[in-house]
C-alpha cells in the first residue's frame, strides 16, 4: 500500500509539473537519471524541463559581476543608449548647424524581460545487454519571451521625432536626390572653371563644390543614423532647414539646380508606437515588434547515446526461484552494506533544432543547431540501504556551424539591420558536474538533494563575408557561462525491487526543483528550474521479469 500511494502521489505531481513547465537553460541533466535498462527491455520516457529567468549574472567594466535584471537592457532615462546611431546623429547635426552643444532628447524608457522555454523530452532506450543501453532523446521545445516596456516622451525638452525616412520617405528621397545632383553639378562646374588654372573664380567654385559634397555626406549620414531626426518645431531643426536653404540659394546663384525643402520630423514617438518601431519599414532595425512572443513547438537537437556499466553490486540478478521478501528489513538484509555502481556514457547531439531568429528581438532559440560529442561517467554509493550518494560529470565538445546573427553587443536589444550578417559560430566546450545525496524512504521511493555545476568556454565567431564595419568579437565577450544550482526532489524507481522479485511492473518517476544561486560570465541566467519525468518499460526478449 505504501508503494501504491507513493506512485499515485508522484503521478499527480508529475502531471502538475508538465502542465506548468516553461523554461530553458543548458541541458545539464541529473546524475540520478543516468540509469541503465534491463536487457531485452525498451524504456519509453516523457519528461519536461522548465526554466524561467528575468535576471542574469552580469559583468561590469571594473570586473565585478552583479545580478542584473534583463529589463535593464530596455531601461534608460534618456532612451539614447537603445539606439547605437545616436552619437552619429548628434555629431552630424552639430557639424551641419554649428550648434556645438546640441544633444538629442527623446524621453525615458523602462523595461522588464522574462525568458521562458518549455522542453518536453521524448526518449527511447533499449537494454541491449545488462551492461549496455543505447537510446535516443528528442526534445520538443517552445520558447517564450515576455516583454513589458514603457516609453515616456519628454514633452517639454524633447527635440526629436520620428525620422521622415519613416513618415515621409518620398520627400527624403527627393531631397537627397536633388542633393546628389547638386553635388555632381557643383563638382563639374568647379572642374570647368579651374581648367584654366588658379583664380578667385576657381577658388569660389571649388569651395561651393566642397561645401555641397560635405553637406550631402553629413545629412545623408544623419538620416541613416537612427529612427529619429530633429523636429520641425525645434530650434535645431529650424537651423538645419536654414542651412539647407542657404546652400540652395548659393547653388541657384551659381546657375545650378536648387535643392528641395529639407524634411524634418513631424511625428513624435509615443508610448504606443515605441514597441512597434523596430518593425516599421525605414526604422533601420527591420525586425519584429518589441512585444511578448510565444514561439511554436518544434524539435530541438536529437541526442543519440550509449551507456556502459563498468562496476556494480547494486543491481539485483533476476532468478526464477527468487521472490521479494515481504518484510522490508529482510529485503534490506539481503543487500550489501556498501553498494556501488560505476557507468560511463557517450553521446552525440545532432543539429536537428534551430538557433535564435535574428529578426525576432530577444529570441532565445530552441538549440545551438550544431554537432556535439560528449563523454561522461556516473558513480553511485549506497550505505546500509538507507543513504546513498550519486555523482558524475560530463565533458562535451561542440562543432561549428554557419548562421545569421546581428553582430552587436548582447545588451543591445535593437541592433540595426546593418549588423545582420552570416557568421561562423564555434561554441565553446562545456563541463557538467552533479552530485545528489539520497535518502531511501521505501523500496523505491527516495528523497534527494542535488547540486549541479555547468561551465561553458568562450564562443568564437568569424564573419563569412569580411565587413570593416562589423567586429564579431563583440559576440564573444560575454559568451562564457558558469552556473551553480542547488535543489531537491522526489523519485520513485521500482526497477531494482522488480528485478529482485517484487510484484508490479518497473517504472521511474521523478520531480525536481532547482535554483541557480551563483554564476558568472555576463549573460549567465539566474534560473528557476523544474524537471519532471516518467519512464515505463516493455519487454522484447529475455525473461518475463
Amino acid at each position: 500500500m505504501r508503494r501504491r500511494g507513493g506512485v499515485s502521489t508522484l503521478l499527480l505531481l508529475l502531471s502538475v509539473a508538465v502542465a506548468d513547465a516553461s523554461a530553458q537553460q543548458p541541458r545539464t541533466g541529473s546524475v540520478l537519471d543516468h540509469t541503465l535498462v534491463p536487457d531485452g527491455r525498451l524504456r519509453v520516457q516523457v519528461g519536461a524541463v522548465a526554466s524561467r529567468w528575468d535576471t542574469r549574472f552580469g559583468r561590469l567594466l571594473d570586473g565585478s559581476e552583479p545580478l542584473e535584471k534583463l529589463g535593464e537592457d530596455l531601461t534608460d532615462p534618456t532612451t539614447l543608449s537603445l539606439y547605437p546611431g545616436m552619437p552619429t546623429l548628434a555629431s552630424s547635426v552639430r557639424d551641419l548647424t554649428g550648434v556645438s552643444d546640441y544633444s538629442p532628447i527623446l524621453g525615458s524608457t523602462d523595461g522588464r524581460i522574462n525568458q521562458e522555454i518549455t522542453s518536453v523530452e521524448f526518449a527511447l532506450d533499449v537494454g541491449v545487454f545488462d551492461w549496455l543501453t543505447v537510446g535516443a532523446t528528442l526534445p520538443w521545445v517552445q520558447t517564450r519571451t515576455v516583454i513589458d516596456s514603457y516609453f515616456s516622451p519628454d514633452t517639454i525638452s524633447g527635440n526629436l521625432g520620428l525620422n521622415p525616412t519613416i513618415t515621409d520617405p518620398q520627400s527624403v528621397g527627393l531631397f537627397l536626390g536633388t542633393m546628389s545632383t547638386a553635388e555632381t553639378e557643383a563638382a563639374t562646374r568647379a572642374a570647368t572653371i579651374c581648367a584654366g588654372g588658379p583664380s578667385p573664380a576657381c577658388s569660389d567654385a571649388q569651395s561651393l563644390a566642397n561645401r555641397t559634397s560635405a553637406f550631402f555626406t553629413t545629412i545623408e549620414s544623419a538620416y541613416a543614423a537612427t529612427p529619429f531626426f530633429p523636429s520641425f518645431d525645434d530650434d535645431t531643426g529650424g537651423a538645419l532647414r536654414d542651412e539647407a536653404a542657404a546652400l540652395s540659394t548659393e547653388l541657384a546663384m551659381a546657375g545650378l539646380g536648387s535643392l528641395s525643402t529639407l524634411p524634418l520630423a513631424t511625428d513624435l514617438l509615443t508610448s504606443e508606437s515605441f514597441p512597434l518601431l523596430p518593425a516599421v519599414v525605414g526604422s533601420g532595425i527591420e525586425a519584429a515588434a518589441l512585444t511578448s512572443r510565444a514561439g511554436l513547438y518544434g524539435a530541438g537537437d536529437l541526442e543519440l547515446s550509449a551507456r556502459v556499466r563498468l562496476l556494480d553490486n547494486l543491481t539485483p540478478t533476476w532468478s526464477d526461484e527468487r521472490t521479494f521478501p515481504a518484510d522490508r528489513a529482510e529485503a534490506r538484509a539481503d543487500e550489501p552494506w556498501l553498494g556501488y555502481s560505476l557507468s560511463t556514457s557517450f553521446l552525440t547531439r545532432l543539429p536537428t533544432g534551430s538557433n535564435e531568429d535574428p529578426d525576432i528581438l530577444l529570441d532565445v532559440g530552441r538549440s545551438d543547431a550544431q554537432l556535439d560529442f560528449e563523454a561522461g561517467a556516473t558513480a553511485t554509493l549506497r550505505f546500509g540501504g538507507l543513504f546513498g550518494l550519486t555523482a558524475g560529470g560530463r565533458y562535451g565538445t561542440q562543432g561549428s556551424t554557419t548562421l545569421t546573427k546581428r553582430v552587436a553587443p548582447p545588451e543591445l536589444v535593437m541592433a540595426p539591420l546593418g549588423t545582420r550578417t552570416q557568421v561562423v559560430f564555434d561554441p565553446g566546450s562545456y563541463l557538467v558536474f552533479g552530485a545528489a545525496p539520497v535518502l531511501h524512504v521505501t523500496d523505491g521511493l527516495s528523497l534527494h538533494g542535488e547540486y549541479r555545476f555547468y561551465r561553458k568556454g568562450r564562443d568564437r565567431f568569424e564573419l563569412v563575408t569580411p565587413n570593416a564595419g562589423l567586429d564579431p568579437t563583440v559576440l564573444e565577450i560575454e559568451s562564457e557561462v558558469e552556473m551553480h544550482q542547488a535543489g531537491a526532489g522526489i523519485r520513485y524507481d521500482s526497477t531494482a525491487p522488480w528485478r529482485a522479485g517484487a510484484d508490479g511492473f518497473p517504472m521511474e518517476i521523478h520531480l525536481r526543483f532547482l535554483s541557480t544561486f551563483a554564476g558568472s560570465g555576463g549573460q549567465a541566467p539566474q534560473t528557476t528550474r523544474v524537471e519532471a519525468g516518467l519512464r515505463l518499460f516493455r519487454r522484447f526478449w529475455g525473461p518475463d521479469r
